[in-house]
């Protein structure tokens, strides 16, 4: 393709980037007039809070003005999707900006918000699960009820993993920027051009709150956002694994690896320690990280400084999944193997640095 055919392709595509960052921005300059609503204050009752002050949490409207813009500007074959996609998150997005205006929704309901967004996204895409790329249960999938039901399953499980990742300036952020860019890059080697520039509004859109999230944390994502962004990150993915048999399911699964093996192990955790699953605490990973780099004497008079340094730290941690995810892209046997490996890895490192603490 001709560069000018591929400029005029992405012709609106600046669109996402500008909205996300200037309602970032004026999120935060308007902070006199909505912070008493737009940041918790009975902060002291939140269990996993690990920062100061009141800082508004409804960065999830700057991703929706990212996504919005950008798809009012393009004028490509991927606005219909993209309009689908966005139009589908929107339930589980409200819920989550209603919990973060402190209106308190409880789990269930958003749990219930987000298999909603799931079953809209089904019925305006027409698309769902094929495979999971094991055998025998790939079976299963012949049956259109059971694909249906596991989609939902599994589009709901990710979609609360990206705000139980969430509480480092950067983290939640950071994980969709690279989830974002990777398939993008799956996307690129399969030739799958839709899912390029899908991919490419919702890095954008994303793009523009992090430069503002990230190091100094002055707006936060919030739970509408990491529930938004899970959503559509989740459901881009769905359409590139149907798209492109040659992707095996688990090269997504690496892709997602962080926020899917994060959520599984806490719920492991507390099942085992015979507590309720849904029961807030702190010991993801990155808080371990945080308590552990806080107590360093350089950092024990900057908590923000700390809390960003713990994000830089994690970063290897969820790229070399995304690398591992890219070269096994269509290898069943070693991305099986891959993910198995880094799950020891990960186990391995949690435990190390919580007896560290």
């Amino acid at each position: 393709m001709e560069l000018a055919s591929i400029t005029q392709l992405l012709s609106g595509y600046d669109n996402a980037l500008f909205a996300s960052f200037i309602v970032s921005i004026l999120i935060i300059v308007s902070g006199r007039i909505h912070l008493r609503y737009s940041s918790r204050s009975k902060e002291h009752l939140e269990v996993q809070k690990i920062h100061v002050g009141s800082i508004p949490r409804i960065g999830g409207l700057a991703i929706l003005a990212g996504c919005a813009f950008g798809w009012y500007g393009i004028e490509n074959f991927s606005a219909k999707y993209l309009g689908y996609i966005v139009i589908s998150g929107m339930p589980i997005l409200i819920l989550g900006l209603l919990d973060d205006l402190y209106f308190r929704v409880r789990p269930i309901y958003r749990l219930l918000g987000a298999s909603i967004s799931s079953i809209i996204a089904i019925f305006l895409l027409d698309t769902w699960m094929t495979r999971v790329d094991v055998v025998f249960f790939d079976r299963l999938f012949y049956i259109a009820p059971f694909a249906i039901l596991f989609t939902v399953i599994a589009t709901t499980g990710v979609t609360h993993a990206f705000n139980l990742i969430d509480g480092l300036n950067g983290l939640s952020l950071g994980i969709s920027l690279s989830t974002s860019f990777f398939l993008t890059v799956v996307a690129w080697l399969t030739s799958d051009a839709l899912v390029v520039l899908l991919c490419l509004i919702f890095f954008l859109s994303t793009l523009g709150l992090f430069l503002l999230n990230f190091p100094w944390g002055k707006i936060f994502l919030g739970d509408g956002g990491a529930y938004f962004q899970g959503h559509c990150l989740s459901w881009i993915a769905i359409l590139l694994m149907v798209r492109n048999p040659e992707i095996t399911a688990w090269c997504i699964l690496l892709i997602f690896f962080w926020p899917v093996v994060e959520t599984i192990f806490s719920i492991y955790r507390r099942v085992y320690r015979k507590k309720s699953a849904s029961l807030a605490d702190r010991e993801h990973f990155h808080q371990l990280v945080f308590e552990k780099i806080r107590k360093w004497r350089f950092f024990q008079n900057s908590s923000n400084f700390a809390n960003s340094f713990s994000t830089l730290l994690i970063l290897p941690l969820f790229i070399v999944p995304n690398f591992l995810a890219l070269i096994f892209y269509n290898d069943i046997e070693n991305a099986t193997i891959a993910f198995f490996l880094l799950l020891g890895l990960y186990v391995l490192a949690y435990q190390r640095i919580k007896a560290s603490i």
